[in-house]
């Protein structure tokens, strides 16, 4: 007689087998997603900025890193079209399905507990690394954006629900399921993933971008070790909450 698995939970094959898009795909259509991250970010600056009296081109782009008001519209505006676009992209996939394409499993509480206390630790030492040298824990224009944002809960919402939900799905989501299935495997995967996702962080200058990336390395690990896309959302929003927090603050 053959023993009954009702009531277990075991992994659904699908999930580690549902079909994708290989490597060579995954990296052209990541052009039309930056593509349009791009022209949502411009589509926002000028229509925001068209009602001030003529503003040049450097003025529009130079107040998105100086107005956190501008920085939060166009963070929560590309966020949602770039996410229902990667979304769109994975749907044309044929037998795929969009959970268990992007990783959309939850993980025990123990599990979570583990990875916040790495995450909780990294943070501790990234903070006391930089007051020991001598840098400033706030980044400046954190400082700005924070003191210019109006209503500021439209930056906290942009900061650690819209830019941690997309960079996510894209990175560590769509990015890493192309990748890790190819000759890059999973630790190719989370370098390559890393590196696209720190340079995107030119805010930063270098030391701060060598710091995203080390963060990044974190987050591409959970998202491997525990196959759960939500973990590394979460321990995302968790960074951006604690930095806002930081400069609400101290900045």
């Amino acid at each position: 007689m053959k023993k009954s698995h009702e009531g277990s939970h075991p992994p659904s094959p699908s999930f580690d087998e549902t079909p994708h898009w290989g490597l060579p795909a995954t990296l052209l259509w990541s052009i039309p997603v930056s593509l349009l991250f791009a022209l949502l970010q411009i589509a926002t600056l000028y229509l925001v900025m068209q009602p001030m009296e003529g503003p040049d081109n450097g003025e529009i782009f130079g107040n998105l890193e100086n107005d956190g008001t501008l920085l939060a519209l166009a963070t929560l505006i590309t966020s949602a079209g770039c996410s229902l676009l990667v979304m769109g992209i994975i749907r044309l996939k044929k037998g795929s399905r969009l959970r268990d394409y992007l990783a959309w499993r939850g993980v025990s509480p123990r599990v979570v507990l583990r990875w916040f206390l790495l995450l909780t630790l990294l943070m501790i030492l990234s903070d006391a690394l930089m007051a020991g040298l001598g840098r400033p824990i706030i980044p400046e224009f954190m400082t700005r954006s924070y003191a210019t944002a109006e209503p500021l809960w439209l930056l906290w919402l942009a900061l650690i629900a819209a830019a941690p939900l997309f960079e996510e799905i894209l990175f560590r989501g769509f990015l890493m399921r192309g990748l890790q299935g190819s000759f890059l495997g999973p630790l190719g995967a989370v370098l390559v993933t890393t590196l696209l996702w720190s340079s995107l962080h030119l805010q930063y200058d270098g030391y701060g971008i060598a710091t995203v990336f080390v963060f990044g390395l974190l987050l591409g690990s959970a998202r491997i070790m525990t196959r759960s896309l939500p973990l590394s959302i979460a321990m995302h929003a968790f960074i951006n909450g604690v930095a806002t927090l930081q400069t609400a603050l101290f900045g």
